[in-house]
């Protein structure tokens, strides 16, 4: 392997293999390709330190006269015009029925202040739980659940970018219990579950994680590793868990077995129970992908939120350890490999959020521009959908933070 240091990398540089950005997982440029200009200003403007490769640098001498003479010309001029040779989507069949409804601020979108209301609603019945006041408690889990049902009736795949898309949401029960139901939902829908099971789904992935509210926060937030102890105490919010709703509350078998069994794994190694594959229920199987994936995503304070594509990567390469096989395959092709609303770089170095998922090709799905390859903005989640699927020269390049374009977008 060969780290290149960014200021060695110069125009027209060719290499025998692949080359990848300094994480070793994103492709910077594909083997016997040249360095363009465009590839020198996302290096600099990343702040990229180093390239990586396991080829050699190749002569010049091989290069295509047209490519390198594409070398000198400007990003802006060297990347075909949206309006002119990318694809704006205006109807997708997948997407939602008005794509007008997702334009516009985030905070002032009626299907984002829903999203929101529906999680103070939950951080309220949460917080009086807490507190031993268990008044209309399964009414309003239900209130919650019904609602949350119908606005992912309406637009599933732009409710399902707020997870990634949203604002950071205080109350971490209310949060994670929401994103998980709605991650269920998605799932369960491209699974063709019955909608009567659909909605006892979401009930139990609003409901996963109750028997967390009578835990000592002193646990919950411990930074150090844990103790045998401390394990012990933390897994039993599990069973419960499954007490309160079940015994207690008199929740239905396959809401009180989600809640119960959403720890178990695929090849017996989980809790409480030590189950396996078809020992656990087909619900507690989907949440427990969606809880995985909504707590990589999530700020902890033992560690920082995974990028939702490195997410995605770890879930998949499970390989029947902790999760059904059956639920990762749906999961990914609902979700994507890059989930909906992440951002991303893209090889002319425009920057777009993603907003639908490409089945038949995965690493090529349908992004809507936030920042051009010449620097326009386009604020207020305004800017054209391309889809990356009919446009052979333009691609993702890696998945990016909101975090790093502090300063750097205007």
């Amino acid at each position: 392997m060969e780290k290149i240091k960014r200021e060695l990398v110069e125009l027209g540089m060719r290499f025998s293999a692949p080359v990848f950005f300094d994480d070793g997982k994103n492709m910077f440029l594909p083997e016997k390709k040249p360095v363009k200009k465009n590839h020198l200003e996302i290096l600099e403007k990343w702040n990229i330190p180093f390239v990586i490769t396991y080829g050699h640098l190749l002569s010049n001498t091989a290069a295509d006269l047209d490519e390198l003479l594409a070398v000198e010309t400007p990003v802006h001029e060297s990347v075909p015009e949206i309006d002119d040779e990318l694809e704006v989507l205006e109807e997708a069949e997948d997407l939602e029925e008005d794509n007008d409804i997702t334009v516009g601020p985030l905070e002032e979108n009626p299907l984002y202040i829903s999203y929101t209301e529906l999680y103070k609603n939950l951080a309220e019945v949460f917080d009086n739980l807490k507190k031993d006041r268990t008044d209309n408690f399964v009414e309003r889990i239900q209130n919650v659940g019904e609602k949350l049902f119908a606005l992912m009736e309406k637009n599933a795949t732009f409710i399902s970018s707020f997870l990634l898309a949203g604002e950071a949401l205080k109350n971490d029960y209310a949060k994670s219990a929401l994103n998980v139901a709605i991650v269920t939902y998605v799932v369960s829908k491209k699974m063709h579950i019955p909608v009567s099971k659909i909605r006892l789904y979401i009930t139990g992935a609003l409901l996963h994680d109750i028997g967390m509210l009578y835990l000592p926060e002193s646990l919950i937030n411990k930074k150090e590793p844990l103790t045998d102890e401390d394990m012990s105490a933390l897994q039993k919010h599990t069973t419960d868990g499954a007490h309160i709703i079940g015994d207690m509350m008199h929740y239905p078998d396959s809401v009180t077995n989600i809640v119960l069994q959403h720890h178990e794994h695929w090849d017996g190694k989980g809790y409480p129970n030590g189950r396996t594959s078809t020992q656990i229920s087909n619900g507690a199987c989907i949440v427990a992908v969606a809880d995985a994936f909504e707590a990589m995503i999530s700020e902890k304070a033992y560690r920082t939120s995974m990028l939702g594509y490195e997410a995605m990567k770890t879930i998949l390469s499970d390989n029947g350890r902790h999760f059904s096989p059956d639920v990762i395959r749906v999961f990914i092709q609902s979700m994507g490999v890059y989930p909906i609303g992440s951002l991303v770089l893209l090889n002319d170095g425009s920057i777009g959020r993603i907003v639908k998922v490409n089945q038949n090709a995965p690493l090529r799905p349908s992004v809507r521009l936030w920042v051009t390859a010449g620097g326009v903005c386009y604020p207020d989640n305004a800017g054209p959908i391309i889809k990356l699927e009919s446009l052979n020269k333009l691609f993702i390049l890696r998945a990016l933070n909101s975090k790093d374009l502090h300063g750097k977008v205007n």
